[in-house]
């Protein structure tokens, strides 16, 4: 079936492996990319997808200019560097290339390099968040969160998550975020394959105390019929507004089987907030004719507005070519309206679907027909770049803004 085909193809993108055996420090000062403000990587997929090239580098700003990998660093293919602070994750990939989970620093407006761990076979580790000296990690390959002292790269604990699997024995930890001394987790609950079970179309998110590493609970969503809770490998995925409200990004088995939309956890509550349920497979998309079954990245701006690239899934061809199809579109989505509206921008294949935010403008990351690269949008004018701003070597993969 063809939909399922692209699905596997999105998901396997998504899965990224690192987690580690033991750890040795790598004290190597010797800056590695140009000083830069932003860190962005970027695909080179061989035609048939599966395989390729990836690289990352840091950039200065905005300004016009054609990206080339010359000085960038390689990447597993389809990692995606994690960033804490201004700590850089450089994370082995699902295409298991390489069992090496490198940490750099950004020093200076440099990237250096701090360190490398060895990592066992098949822990699929996908995202990482900190607190103090404890990174976590999360492993769907093995169903556990990884706690790391990232300043001497040794091992605090390994959390076991295999009683919370719904089907069998992982319910593959995903995206995460910490607020109030409590980590949420979301579960994406694969089972046998890739997608979770067809009958659960159920999002659970797994809630842990981080002063004592302790499993507080796992609480689940049933009634909005949205499933996949976070994207692996999309930090984003799971954010906190203004209000500390936690907004959940439910990709709904990338439109397989199940809703694709938005949950909440209210500001100092540890259940999802039932009244608030944004399904993205049945909002009517503004601007565009034809509805979208989930979305591939998502960024949220401030006051409610987050973007997001929007998969069409009347765009793919017959059967689906996901290099040269061009059935991405970025879209505007107001939580609060509880609205999507297409922003104008050529659409983009599937490998160019980033979205960043650098001061006041929105970032995408975009591999339309005629340019490839970073376009810009700026939510106070309204105003898109029809052109790609920065052109790049490869397809535009990710863009993160550090903070200072």
């Amino acid at each position: 079936m063809k939909i399922m085909k692209i699905k596997s193809i999105a998901i396997v993108l998504s899965l990224v492996a690192i987690a580690f055996i033991s750890c040795e420090k790598d004290n190597d000062d010797k800056p590695l990319v140009e000083n830069g403000k932003i860190l962005v990587s970027t695909m080179l997929p061989n035609p048939d997808g599966w395989s390729g090239s990836t690289y990352m580098q840091l950039m200065a700003n905005m300004e016009p200019k054609a990206l080339t990998n010359a000085t960038a660093l390689p990447l597993s293919y389809s990692s995606v560097p994690i960033v804490c602070g201004n700590d850089v994750y450089a994370l082995p990939g699902w295409g298991g290339e390489t069992d090496i989970l490198t940490k750099y620093s950004r020093i200076d407006g440099e990237l250096v390099e701090q360190g490398e761990c060895p990592l066992p076979e098949q822990s699929w580790a996908t995202n990482v968040v900190t607190k103090g000296n404890s990174a976590y990690i999360s492993c769907p390959g093995n169903g556990k969160i990884l706690v790391l002292n990232h300043q001497t790269m040794e091992l605090i604990t390994e959390i076991d998550l295999s009683s919370y699997g719904a089907g069998d024995q992982n319910p593959d930890p995903s995206s995460m975020l910490i607020r109030d001394n409590l980590l949420f987790v979301g579960l994406i609950q694969m089972v046998g394959g890739y997608y979770p079970a067809p009958e659960r179309p159920y999002s659970d998110i797994l809630i842990i105390n981080t002063d004592d590493n302790e499993i507080v609970k796992m609480i689940t969503q049933s009634t909005a019929g949205i499933s996949y809770p976070t994207r692996a490998i999309d930090p984003f995925s799971i954010f906190m507004d203004e209000n500390n409200d936690i907004y959940i990004v439910g990709l709904g088995c990338f439109g397989a089987m199940h809703n694709s939309g938005v949950l909440r956890i209210k500001a100092g509550e540890t259940e999802f907030d039932d009244s608030y349920q944004f399904i993205f497979n049945t909002t009517a998309i503004e601007g565009e004719s034809n509805p979208t079954d989930y979305m591939h990245a998502v960024n949220y701006y401030g006051n409610g507005k987050m973007y997001a690239t929007a998969d069409i899934p009347a765009y793919y061809s017959d059967p689906m070519n996901y290099i040269e199809d061009r059935a991405v579109v970025p879209v505007e989505i107001d939580l609060n309206a509880r609205t999507i509206k297409a922003l104008g921008f050529p659409r983009s294949n599937a490998f160019g679907v980033s979205v960043g935010i650098f001061e006041d403008q929105v970032v995408f990351g975009l591999a339309t027909e005629s340019s490839n690269g970073f376009f810009t949008y700026n939510p106070s004018t309204g105003t898109t770049s029809t052109s790609a701003v920065i052109t790049t070597e490869g397809y535009p993969y990710s863009f993160v803004a550090f903070e200072d």
